[in-house]
């Protein structure tokens, strides 16, 4: 009898030995599949960042390639201004320097028809000297303004910013 015990004893525990690594088994497959399911979750996530990354960087790109290209343009333009009123600015002072090389149309002796052509000459001078200092205000006004300009572009389309209307700002502020 005790021979049937043993036999039978060997074979509760080759059935538990049997059923534990069957559970083992299960275990490991289950955490397997986690792990799989896990992983295709962070890979798509991954993905999707990496997507969302791809496009705000072409966004960027394409707005900085936009005001790169906005800015020259302004740039060109302000130039061609600069260039036109140094021409006006020049072809004034060769007017001022043809009036001041005439010859005196007064009399030697009249006082003042040579007061009033030195005055007109002096007038003449002061106008001049004026147009050119006027001509390089307007030139940082240009720049300031396409400085501005270049401000609130970006600010309206990095940070999303509204620009003003009369309505809203009465100053434009």
């Amino acid at each position: 009898m005790s021979m049937r015990l043993i036999a039978a004893a060997l074979a509760v525990a080759t059935a538990l030995w049997g059923v534990l690594a069957w559970r083992s088994h299960l275990i490991s497959t289950g955490d397997a599949q986690g792990a799989a399911r896990v992983q295709a979750a962070w890979d798509a996530q991954e993905n999707a960042r990496n997507t969302a990354t791809a496009r705000d960087n072409a966004t960027k790109f394409r707005n900085a390639e936009r005001t790169a290209h906005e800015d020259a343009q302004r740039a060109a333009a302000r130039r061609a201004r600069d260039v036109a009123a140094a021409a006006a600015v020049r072809g004034l002072r060769n007017e001022v320097a043809r009036l001041n090389s005439r010859p005196r149309p007064y009399q030697a002796g009249d006082s003042g028809l040579a007061a009033c052509a030195g005055e007109a000459r002096a007038a003449r001078e002061l106008f001049g000297e004026s147009a050119a200092a006027y001509s390089e205000l307007a030139a940082t006004a240009d720049e300031l303004r396409d400085q501005v300009t270049g401000l609130q572009d970006f600010a309206r389309t990095v940070c999303g910013a509204r620009t003003p209307t009369l309505e809203s700002a009465p100053h434009g502020f």
